[in-house]
């Protein structure tokens, strides 16, 4: 890690199966050390390659400020992830932080090579600019204009919303979920009832 500050927060444990796993690529021992690198990502740190030589990066959960994009699940989804990679991917990027969400994502404007990646996203129709947790003028501007040369998910017919898209998952989640208590209250019912011919029909149609 360059940052000095970065650098004093690593655990110890950490350092230690870096250690490790630059002893196991020394006796060639390939399991141990992906073996060693799995463990360092689920530590919520990274081994990269930068300018030829190893550094240990930090993961953080980032979210862009004032712009929503499609879910992966979603109509353009992909198409907007893949986007977002060919902007940021294996470059430095500048980040500044305005807050941490309710999720412990940190939410801020994004920078990499001097080019605004909010501003890109929305220009290019790969994001919705979120106007209810953002009011800058300027990201409405670039959605219009997206908009009218039907740029991106632009082209699509009547696309949905990433928040709207994201309650309705919800709300089905919570419907089937009633639904399936509802059926086991019935079964208990039935099978109290000894009703059981019932229950075989019924067993059948969940099943």
């Amino acid at each position: 890690m360059d940052d000095p500050r970065e650098s004093a927060n690593v655990p110890q444990k950490v350092y230690d199966m870096v250690t490790e796993r630059t002893q196991a690529r020394i006796r060639r021992d390939c399991d141990t050390a992906n073996t060693l690198r799995n463990t360092i990502d689920e530590a919520g740190y990274k081994i990269m390659i930068r300018s030829g030589s190893e550094i240990l990066a930090r993961k953080y959960r980032i979210r862009m400020r004032g712009i929503d994009a499609p879910e992966l699940k979603m109509t353009y989804g992909k198409e907007s992830k893949d986007a977002l990679v060919k902007l940021i991917g294996e470059k430095s990027t500048r980040i500044y932080v305005y807050e941490q969400d309710q999720f412990g994502r940190y939410v801020g404007d994004i920078y990499c090579d001097s080019v605004f990646i909010q501003e890109q996203m929305l220009k290019n129709g790969h994001a919705w600019h979120f106007k209810n947790y953002d009011s800058r003028q300027e990201f409405s501007e670039w959605e219009r204009k997206a908009r009218a040369a039907c740029q991106g998910l632009w082209a699509l017919n009547n696309p949905k919303k990433p928040w709207d898209w994201r309650r309705d998952e919800r709300n089905g989640r919570h419907i089937t979920i009633k639904k399936l208590f509802a059926k086991v209250a019935w079964l208990g019912a039935l099978l109290l009832g000894g009703r059981y011919l019932k229950v075989v029909s019924f067993l059948k149609g969940f099943i």
